[in-house]
């Protein structure tokens, strides 16, 4: 599989800022969440609203695309925290690729219908028409990169896209 360069750009927004479009959504499934922090992130094509915040007790992060079409839901897990034999796979590949890594993030990845994913939310119903995959940023060496990656896998653990990750020259401290 072809890896791609991952160079997102993300500024943060004021919540007078944020699409009614893209408001409407979020208030009917997080209702009373008061702590979100807002941002527009583009990467290349995708332009999208993001907000982050904090919902029992995890770290979640919703992207809305500016129309209000809800692109997906994100929620901050520990790699022990997926199934055993889909870790084992997403562990095989690690291993096979790679000579070293270390996991750095991991998030469970919710996508599927807007009623769908309110229904997870506010409702706690994990319905059959939502796609589960796992997104993981990991560093890895092997003989020709030793890089900082994003890679995504489905429910199942197999491989669906990996794109390496650019990080501004401001997003590095030297010293």
């Amino acid at each position: 599989m072809q890896a791609q360069v991952k160079n997102e750009q993300e500024r943060r927004i004021k919540k007078k800022d944020v699409p009614t479009e893209v408001m409407s959504w979020f208030k009917d499934a997080y209702e009373k969440q008061r702590k979100v922090k807002w941002f527009y992130q583009t990467d290349g094509e995708k332009k999208v609203y993001e907000a982050k915040l904090t919902y029992q007790n995890k770290k979640h992060s919703v992207e809305i695309s500016p129309n209000g079409i809800l692109v997906n839901i994100e929620v901050l897990i520990d790699f022990d925290e997926i199934e055993t034999m889909t870790k084992k796979s997403i562990t095989t590949y690690f291993e096979t690729e790679y000579d070293k890594y270390k996991i750095k993030k991991v998030q469970i990845q919710y996508v599927g219908s807007i009623d769908d994913l309110e229904d997870l939310i506010d409702e706690d119903e994990l319905d059959d028409d939502i796609k589960i995959n796992y997104e993981i940023e990991f560093y890895g060496k092997n003989k020709t990169k030793d890089e900082l990656w994003e890679a995504l896998f489905d429910a199942v653990g197999n491989l669906l896209q990996i794109r390496e990750i650019k990080l501004k020259a401001t997003d590095n401290l030297d010293y």
